[in-house]
Parts: C-alpha cells; sequence; structure tokens
C-alpha cells in the first residue's frame, strides 16, 4: 500500500498551495488537459479521464528510448477521443531477415480510442474508458478505467488497466473475474501476427493493476507539471523487453501558444523523453468575416427606368453580384418577382450565397416585386430554390426582425432540377465555349507510415486545365512537375499474390515522377427532379484509366440519397502517361447516404471492387458548423485474410479543414488529408473525380436549413 500513502501524500500537498484569484483570467494562455506519450489525453505513460474539445485535431510527436511515437488525434464528439498512431522501436529490425530489414528499425501502427462515460461535477470524478492499440499488432494493447478530479489546479488521476498497463505493479488484481467470470481470468495474446483484427477477447482480461498521478497547473508560468505511478513491467515484455528502475514517472509541459505545447520527462528512472505537440480548435469559425458590400437602394425613378429597360436592371444585377465574387448564370424579371440563378467561388454555405444575392436583387428591384427566387447552381446542377418574401427580407436586413428563423417561416426552399432557370430564362450571360481554366500550385505526393521511414515524400508542381466545351461537357486535366522528391528510398516492392491495383504504389511514385495525374471527359446532367447522372471517360486517376458512370437520386426534402456506378478500367502504366499495363476489370457500387443528427452521415457501398473482390464499405462522419470533417471508413470483401495479408482489412481516417478558417475573408476549398494504415490490393475503390455525391451531398433542405442562421452575414 505504499503506493496509495505516496499519492494521497502528494494530494494533500498540492490542497496547501490552493490559490484562487481572478488574476488567472488575465494569463497569456489558458493550460489545457495534454496529451500521453500515446496521442490521446493523459499523463505519461497512463491515460486520464480528461478529453479534448470537441472539434479538435493535435497532433503529438514524442521521442525516447526505445520507443518514438507520431500521432494524429481527433475528437468528433466532446466524449470521444481517437488517434491513429505511428511507432518506431529503436532497439529492434524491422523483420527478422537481416538482408531485408538492412537498418530499417521495427515500425508498428494501430488505433487508439477513448470514450467518456461521465462528466466531472463539483463531487464526482470525470470517468472514462480506453482501448489502446486497437486493430493493430497489439504491441501496445491495453484497456483500462480512468478517473480524474479536479481541486483547483491539481488533477488527481487514479484507474486500472490490462494488457499493457497490468502486466506489473504491487497492486494486482482483476475485478471482472469476480464480476463476470472466470474467462477474464486469462489474457489471450493481443499479439495478432499481421495485425488488423479485433481482438475482443483478450479485452480487460487477465491481470489488472492500479496505475495513478498527478497534474498541476503553473497557469503563471504557462507550465504544467506531471507526475504518475506507471505499474507496467516492461521487462517482463515477451515481445520488446526493455529495464525498469522505476515505476515513477515526471516531467512538464510548456505552452508556447494555444496551439503548441512541448513537453519534457523523464521515465523507467532511466530515460528522457521529448514531447512536441501542435493542436486547433475546428469545430467554429473564429476570424471575423466581412460585413456585406453597401449597395445602394435605387430611387424610384431609377427603378421605373430599369423595369421599362430590363438590360439596365441585368448589367446593374450582374456587376453588383460580382463584387461579391458571385456570377449570374440567369435571370427573370417578372411583375412580382424576380428569378436569378447563381454560383460562387467564395461562399460555400448555401444560405449565405442567397442571403448576399436577396439582399442585392431588393435594393435594385421595383416596389411591385414582392418575391426573390434565388437558384443555387453547383459546378453544372442547380440544386435548390430558396423563395423569400421580399418584405420579410428587408425586414430581417434591417434587424427588425427578432432572427432569421422567423424569415425561414416565410421562405419556400424546392428543387427543380431537371428544369434550371439558365434553361428557360429572360436573361442568360454569353459565354463564349470553349472556356478555359486553369491553376498553377505546389503540392505534396507522399507514402506515409512505410518500413522505410515514416513520411517519403515529394513536393510537385501541380497545373490544374480545365476545358468546359459546352455547359455540361468539360475535360479535366491535371498533371504534374517533380521538384524535389526522396522516392529513392523506397524499397518495399509489393509481393500480394491478388492483382496488384494499388500495392504497387511505389513503383507509381517513383517513375511517375513526371505524370498525368488525370486527363478525363465529363458530361454531367439532371434527367429527372432530384436525379443526376455523371458520364466520364479517360484517364480517370493514377493508376486507372476508363469508361464509365454514376447516377444519384438525391430527394431534395429528405435525409437520404441512393447512387450506383459502374466503370470498365485498365491499369495504366508506371510512368502515368498514355501507356497501359494488361490489367483490366468492370467495378461498380450501389451507394446508400443518409444524414443523422449533430451532423454524422453515414455511407455505404456494396459491390465489387478493383481486385475483383466483392463486399461493403462502411464510411462515419462528422461534420460541424464550421465545415470541419472528421470520418472513418471500413471495407471488408469476400478476399482471405491471407490474401490481403497484413491488416486483415482496408480501414483508415479522413478529416477536411475549410480553407476560409485561416483568413478574414470567405473562400471556397478545403485542407484534405486521408490515410490508409497499409496500401493494399483488397477492397480497393475506384477514386473518382467530381463523385455526384461530393457536390450534392450538401445541398438538401436539411443543410440549407442548418446553416440558415448564416443568411444576412
Amino acid at each position: 500500500m505504499k503506493f496509495f500513502r505516496y499519492f494521497f501524500f502528494t494530494i494533500l500537498i498540492g490542497f496547501s498551495s490552493f490559490k484562487f484569484s481572478a488574476i488567472e483570467d488575465y494569463y497569456q494562455y489558458e493550460i489545457e488537459s495534454t496529451s500521453s506519450n500515446y496521442g490521446l489525453t493523459g499523463i505519461l505513460e497512463t491515460p486520464n479521464a480528461r478529453m479534448m474539445n470537441e472539434g479538435g485535431l493535435q497532433f503529438t510527436f514524442s521521442s525516447s528510448f526505445p520507443n518514438e511515437f507520431t500521432t494524429i488525434t481527433a475528437s468528433p464528439f466532446a466524449w470521444l477521443e481517437a488517434s491513429y498512431r505511428y511507432t518506431e522501436i529503436k532497439n529492434k529490425k524491422y523483420s527478422r531477415d537481416v538482408s531485408f530489414s538492412g537498418n530499417q528499425t521495427a515500425k508498428d501502427k494501430g488505433f487508439d480510442f477513448k470514450v467518456r462515460l461521465l462528466k466531472e461535477s463539483d463531487f464526482l470524478p470525470s470517468v472514462a474508458v480506453g482501448l489502446i492499440d486497437v486493430g493493430g499488432t497489439g504491441v501496445f494493447a491495453s484497456e483500462y478505467f480512468a478517473f480524474t478530479k479536479s481541486f483547483g489546479n491539481l488533477d488527481a488521476t487514479t484507474g486500472i488497466g490490462w494488457g499493457n498497463l497490468g502486466r506489473g505493479g504491487d497492486l494486482h488484481y482483476n475485478p471482472f473475474i469476480n464480476l463476470l467470470g472466470s474467462n477474464f481470468k486469462t489474457r489471450t495474446s493481443s499479439n495478432q501476427g499481421l495485425g488488423g483484427e479485433f481482438n475482443v477477447d483478450a479485452f480487460f482480461s487477465g491481470p489488472a493493476a492500479i496505475f495513478g498521478g498527478i497534474e498541476y497547473y503553473f497557469k503563471k508560468y504557462g507550465l504544467k507539471f506531471k507526475l504518475e505511478y506507471d505499474p507496467s513491467n516492461y521487462d517482463k515484455n515477451l515481445n520488446n523487453p526493455m529495464e525498469v528502475e522505476s515505476h515513477l514517472n515526471y516531467g512538464f509541459n510548456y505552452f508556447y501558444s494555444k496551439n503548441l505545447n512541448l513537453g519534457v520527462s523523464f521515465e523507467r528512472g532511466k530515460e528522457l523523453r521529448f514531447t512536441f505537440v501542435f493542436k486547433g480548435r475546428f469545430s467554429e469559425d473564429t476570424l471575423k468575416k466581412p460585413k456585406p458590400k453597401n449597395v445602394v437602394k435605387l430611387s424610384k425613378e431609377q427603378s421605373r427606368r430599369a423595369r421599362n429597360n430590363k438590360e439596365i436592371f441585368y448589367r446593374s444585377l450582374n456587376k453588383s453580384l460580382r463584387d461579391e465574387s458571385i456570377f449570374i448564370q440567369a435571370a427573370s424579371y417578372d411583375e412580382s418577382s424576380v428569378d436569378v440563378s447563381v454560383a460562387s467561388s467564395r461562399f460555400v454555405k448555401a444560405s449565405l450565397l442567397a442571403g448576399r444575392t436577396a439582399r442585392i436583387v431588393s435594393s435594385l428591384a421595383d416596389d411591385e416585386v414582392d418575391k426573390i427566387n434565388v437558384h443555387l447552381m453547383n459546378g453544372d446542377f442547380e440544386t435548390s430554390i430558396i423563395s423569400v418574401d421580399r418584405r420579410m427580407f428587408d425586414k430581417a436586413d434591417l434587424s427588425n426582425l427578432s432572427s432569421p428563423g422567423e424569415l425561414l417561416l416565410r421562405t419556400s426552399l424546392t428543387s427543380n432540377s431537371h428544369n434550371p432557370l439558365v434553361e428557360d430564362a429572360d436573361f442568360m450571360p454569353t459565354v463564349n465555349f470553349p472556356e478555359i481554366n486553369w491553376n498553377m500550385s505546389p503540392a505534396l505526393r507522399h507514402q506515409i507510415g512505410g518500413p522505410e521511414a515514416f513520411y517519403l515524400g515529394q513536393l510537385w508542381w501541380k497545373t490544374d486545365l480545365n476545358l468546359k466545351l459546352s455547359r455540361r461537357l468539360t475535360l479535366f486535366s491535371s498533371f504534374g512537375v517533380d521538384v524535389y522528391n526522396n522516392f529513392d528510398d523506397l524499397d518495399n516492392p509489393s509481393y500480394s499474390t491478388a492483382p496488384h491495383v494499388r500495392s504497387d504504389i511505389q513503383e507509381y511514385l517513383k517513375e511517375g515522377e513526371n505524370n498525368i495525374q488525370r486527363m478525363q471527359l465529363e458530361y454531367m446532367f439532371s434527367p429527372l427532379r432530384d436525379t443526376y447522372l455523371r458520364l466520364d471517360l479517360g484517364l480517370l486517376e493514377e493508376m486507372f484509366g476508363g469508361v464509365g458512370g454514376e447516377i444519384l437520386y438525391r430527394p431534395f426534402n429528405k435525409n437520404y440519397s441512393v447512387g450506383f456506378s459502374a466503370h470498365r478500367v485498365k491499369q495504366r502504366g508506371y510512368k502515368q502517361r498514355f501507356s497501359f499495363r494488361d490489367y483490366e476489370t468492370n467495378t461498380g457500387h450501389l451507394g446508400l447516404y443518409y444524414d443523422f443528427p449533430m451532423g454524422v452521415s453515414a455511407q455505404m457501398l456494396i459491390g465489387k471492387y478493383l481486385a475483383g473482390d466483392k463486399g461493403l464499405t462502411l464510411d462515419l462522419s462528422r461534420r460541424f458548423n464550421s465545415g470541419f470533417t472528421l470520418g472513418v471508413f471500413a471495407t471488408k470483401t469476400d478476399m482471405p485474410k491471407e490474401v490481403f495479408g497484413e491488416g486483415a482489412f482496408d480501414k483508415g481516417f479522413y478529416f477536411s479543414i475549410p480553407t476560409q478558417l485561416f483568413y478574414t475573408d470567405y473562400r471556397t476549398g478545403v485542407i484534405s488529408f486521408g490515410l490508409h494504415p497499409l496500401t493494399k490490393d483488397g477492397g480497393a475503390l475506384l477514386n473518382q473525380h467530381n463523385s455526384l455525391f461530393s457536390i450534392l451531398g450538401d445541398t438538401n433542405k436539411s443543410s440549407t436549413i442548418r446553416d440558415w442562421q448564416n443568411l444576412l452575414d
């Protein structure tokens, strides 16, 4: 019981130094919960019950000997954290085969999860349950319950851990044996060889141990002190034993800014560890955006002239919209209404685009107009019609209504995709086809988490060239020129017995330094209401070319969509020019999509994949009001585990950050990142540029209502 005496004596010392003063509100940086060595919020080697802020994303690099962790952690909900961890084990070789390993050290990958079961209150601690190294090889596999309570500037944590956390310590027992039976007495091996499967039988089984620690906040100095009792007996780890001289670890974190903190610690009584954490919270747009440009309302005489000569009205409307980076596609000025079709590369939210358009129309139209119909375009599709009561809108714009919600009650939200305004309007701007648009920028291509190094990449000068031949027909091209790369270090060819539809990634990267990424002809149209069709032909992605298409039914008033895609494809040559390899196949999927409350969306694809295997892909994501999106996916097919190889099945995660969160102006565009821990041939989908759901998935009625509060921004 020595540990308990020392632990609670330290807590009492902390109580004696409590000071509660309002001056803390003026310290430069707020000290928050910090990550453990593994990436999830915790102390050092042990977890706690604290959580990141909802909508948070953080990158953690933690280096010591022999384990160096690189982790990406996200918090899709206030009660959930999830992370992907890449570990370099410096005292082991990558393979038992010395000729294969060379100088490469061992690498390990895994997913961690933590769920908060109880939020802290005045009398009760925060309680969390967590899983470490799920779906990996099980080298660091642990499960735990953690309890954390704050006392002023002090956080006190205790808990019970299994697996790696339960391997040692003086307090050795498993309460689940008495509660749930003898099945929890012995722990089956967490090490799954090739990894990738969820060894549920091992969860919370075998020996367990108590862990605990304290964290003290020196808010004036931006410091946090950490002291923990880590029961892990690494010297008893048969996979990679490490000497342990002490179970007490301690260290400091320094908060350089609200986005960056640095850590140093002394662990196992013999090793120093250095930690770097960079984080951000993207659930809200915290940068103030510009208000609408001032539009001078026409006098009655000017309005009368614009009514009698509609060309004046259309020219004025076109100019005023362009000042807001809104581009008119078509317009009709009738006796009591104005219809205007618009598109914009500046505004992401439909309500914001509609609000600024309606404000300009109202300032230019005469008093006879009582209805403004804004037709929103995305690409070649008219996605929705927002019809506002002109008088009510003007009152709301002058802040004479209690909220935009009052205006919503007098607003009609509809869709007429198969009969868009651009096909039947009094005014349409002249467009000289073919229309050429191009963009040049630096870009990155990379392989992350390979055996040679965590990151191997290329700085690539990318040029996108779009040739619009008609309103519905466009040729999309993308090609790149190498600036710098370290792909020569790639040395892990594929030995897969399945068709090499993805596993030859290293050959594509090395030989395709200067490549044609895509050269694809697309035709899009809407044959029926809420039904959309896309046909494509050409070099569809870096590894495949072919012909095919997709159809999507997206009922505007519903929260679901149904789609189907089918392609005949052939594998491209490694240089990614115009040559092809011998392999060709058919691929296609039925797609089911549903929007749940709280921004949660589910996608399910059922069909045939590039390697000929058949199965299902499930994608779950959460989109915040800021547009920030976090998602995970997994694919299970009929390909045998022995053929699929390491990882057992395809899985991964992704996130998307709107670029406007970093600017004081509105703009479209996102910073996207996605990761498959392993590049395998099983469960491989064709990468579809401009997929219909990516264009139309967030354009239904519920998404417009979700963003309605931005109508008058």
